[in-house]
């Protein structure tokens, strides 16, 4: 019997006893669970059997003490438990690392100039790993000498590790519930969606914000010029609760913003207990919330330490009251035949992953999301990362409340359905990282209210049923835009790209010249070259493998032979934020001038062949405040140069550029002007 699969029922038969006899003398170490879920059941049987004489009152009481005393241990047991699994995977991060850098290191003819440099990045990022282990250990060190000193006369000595000042939970829970209680309208259950996140987790805004907008908590169609954004709203919601230190941001890197937050333990306790009382969500013993949807609108899909349970999920008429089904850390979305054919109330299915951890989702078929035909009231739909969905049903053109669909790295998915077009009420939608979709459909132009649209990909099709470029410059309240373009595909992209100057709306601009937008995780790879395999024996119609699946040695050079440049109208664009992933070309092209720039705001550059910042040669200056600039091996300038080109410059972040060697960076090649 292994230390994680233990019996847990009671002692009802000898042949129980017999089992747990085996396992102790099998000299395992016998964890918290065995006497919480096997021994105590015990004694409260063999208690409730007898009378009610002196002695069996005394062990009543015993039994009450014993049971207040457990719930404390369990948290620790679990916390410890947690702890474990993110210092093994910390090390096997560490371990995955070297092996890597000396796969590297044999295959890569590295001259001796970039040898001091290779082997100052390979320990830059060795220590960033220790230094992550170190704080998880130390974490978790102190937080198990905070209770166990509680219970313990021994003197602490100056040497020892000294626990931090002991919180009052119980003040906590009041200062909470007063802050809840003085919260203004939707706030109130925006704050309630905290306690569904695992402890110490890192909570990106977008998540919570789309969720609340799912809920109906943040509502606006953003029609009008003044009216605000859902992010607008949810920044203010965010902005509130870190005022009244509920929460705290999540800085990545040195970044002067944080699009993520944090919470304290101790607050994260104090508002499961407010989300219990409001039967917001079903909670086990220990916090954590369950997929029991019988006493609440609400459910999770929680894997626990025996596995996975989606498939015993049962068949129930409360289903048909289910609000929101949240997917907190399950892999395998195995649901039986038309679990969902009941839940006609359902505003919010997160069914893909909200962490930035790149683990894939795995179904079986595609066949669960037929029950989208009669989810009417539907909102918001998350499918993030979720493997082996190769197309949308049609159906889901008929969930006319959607707002958001998230479809962000669904490796397999090929195509989007025709009738996208019929969702009026679409504001997000994220096709980010979909690298099997090679056209996108022509109803997308239909899509009046959409403000985010990311993974759009210039087909080299003419065909009159694909979306061009041109089409979506209709849409009046399109504010962030992703393109992708196939590196093979310029000439194409060159006619497409001139329709940007009409963008009047436009804020935001990503694009892409390479089929792989970002280094996936290699176990991302693997997948998507086993699915790709998969299809070549099935089908025998690709006759070879594109270059995205190909080993990184064996990639084509991104560099493109000379061409013209995309020639766009001078006319001024109206970003603030401009990221060029795999910019094929060594100097910027026209429509990249400063003077047609006049409001950016942020510059990302990443990957290339981009040699100079500069426009024809021509020394300018740019109105940009932040700048990333990653893997440029090709771009040169020394620190004056820079900030010439950006005399506002407030933020920058350089990483893996050879030839750039500023020493006023940090370690991480972060330089931020002081206050």
């Amino acid at each position: 019997m292994s230390r994680r699969t233990l019996v847990t029922t009671s002692f009802k038969t000898p042949y129980v006893s017999l089992d747990l006899l085996s396992y102790l003398k099998s000299g395992q170490v016998t964890p918290f669970q065995v006497f919480n879920d096997v021994i105590m059941p015990d004694f409260k049987d063999h208690i409730s059997k007898g009378n009610n004489s002196p002695n069996n009152a005394a062990a009543r009481g015993i039994l009450e003490e014993i049971e207040k005393d457990l719930d404390p241990i369990g948290k620790a047991c679990e916390r410890f438990q947690k702890w474990e699994v993110e210092v093994s995977s910390a090390i096997k991060k560490l371990a995955y690392q070297s092996l890597d850098d000396a796969f590297r290191e044999r295959t890569e003819a590295l001259e001796n100039t970039n040898r001091a440099k290779f082997l100052r990045d390979k320990l830059e990022k060795t220590r960033s790993l220790v230094s992550r282990l170190k704080e998880s250990v130390c974490s978790a060190s102190i937080k198990m000498s905070d209770e166990t000193s509680k219970d313990s006369d021994t003197p602490q000595t100056g040497e020892e590790l000294q626990p931090p000042k002991e919180i009052d939970i119980v003040k906590v829970r009041r200062e909470i519930e007063e802050i809840y209680k003085g919260l203004e309208g939707k706030r109130r259950p925006c704050l309630l969606c905290f306690s569904m996140f695992p402890e110490d987790a890192v909570i990106k805004k977008k998540v919570l914000i789309h969720w609340w907008v799912g809920e109906g908590f943040i509502d606006t169609s953003a029609t009008g010029e003044s009216q605000e954004t859902v992010e607008e709203i949810g920044n203010k919601f965010f902005k509130e609760f870190l005022e009244k230190g509920i929460i705290e941001p999540f800085y990545k890197r040195s970044r002067p913003s944080a699009d993520s937050c944090k919470m304290q333990p101790s607050i994260r306790d104090a508002v499961i207990e407010l989300a219990r009382t409001e039967n917001f969500f079903d909670f086990d013993r220990n916090g954590n919330p369950t997929e029991d949807f019988s006493c609440s609108e609400r459910a999770c899909l929680v894997r626990t330490i025996e596995g996975s349970n989606v498939r015993e999920l049962p068949l129930l008429s409360s289903q048909e009251n289910v609000q929101s089904l949240i997917n907190v850390n399950e892999h395998d979305l195995y649901f039986r035949p038309n679990w969902f054919s009941k839940m006609k109330s359902v505003k919010v299915l997160q069914l893909g992953r909200w962490h930035s951890d790149k683990h894939l989702i795995e179904v079986e078929d595609c066949e669960f999301l037929k029950g989208l035909k009669n989810m009417r009231e539907l909102r918001y739909l998350s499918l993030r990362g979720v493997s082996r969905i190769t197309e949308l049903p049609a159906s889901i053109c008929k969930a006319r409340n959607l707002r958001i669909l998230n479809l962000n790295g669904c490796c397999d998915l090929e195509k989007l359905p025709r009738g996208i077009g019929s969702l009026k009420k679409l504001t997000h939608l994220d096709m980010y990282e979909c690298y099997l979709i090679s056209g996108m459909p022509k109803g997308l132009s239909l899509l009046s209210n959409l403000q985010v649209l990311k993974g759009f990909v210039i087909s080299k099709r003419s065909g009159s049923q694909d979306c061009k470029l041109d089409d979506l410059s209709k849409l009046e309240n399109l504010r962030k835009l992703s393109i992708h373009i196939d590196r093979n595909q310029a000439k194409t992209a060159e006619r497409e790209l001139n329709s940007l100057a009409k963008f009047k709306k436009l804020q935001s601009l990503s694009i892409s010249w390479s089929r792989i937008y970002d280094k996936p995780a290699t176990h991302s790879l693997q997948t998507l070259q086993r699915i790709v395999t998969k299809k070549l024996t099935r089908a025998k119609r690709i006759t070879k493998l594109p270059s995205m699946f190909m080993a990184p040695e064996k990639l084509p050079s991104m560099s493109m032979a000379p061409e013209k440049l995309p020639s766009i109208p001078e006319s001024p664009l109206h970003l603030e934020k401009l990221d060029l992933h795999y910019f094929p070309h060594s100097t910027m092209p026209d429509w990249l001038k400063p003077t047609l720039l006049g409001k950016l705001k942020k510059l990302y550059i990443r990957g290339g062949s981009l040699s100079d910042l500069c426009h024809n040669g021509i020394n300018c200056t740019w109105t940009v405040q932040m700048v990333r600039l990653k893997f440029l091996d090709e771009l040169e300038m020394d620190w004056e140069k820079l900030r010439g080109l950006f005399p506002k410059l407030c933020y920058l972040e350089v990483v893996k550029c050879r030839k750039l060697d500023f020493k006023q960076c940090d370690v991480n090649g972060v330089w931020k002007e002081e206050d």
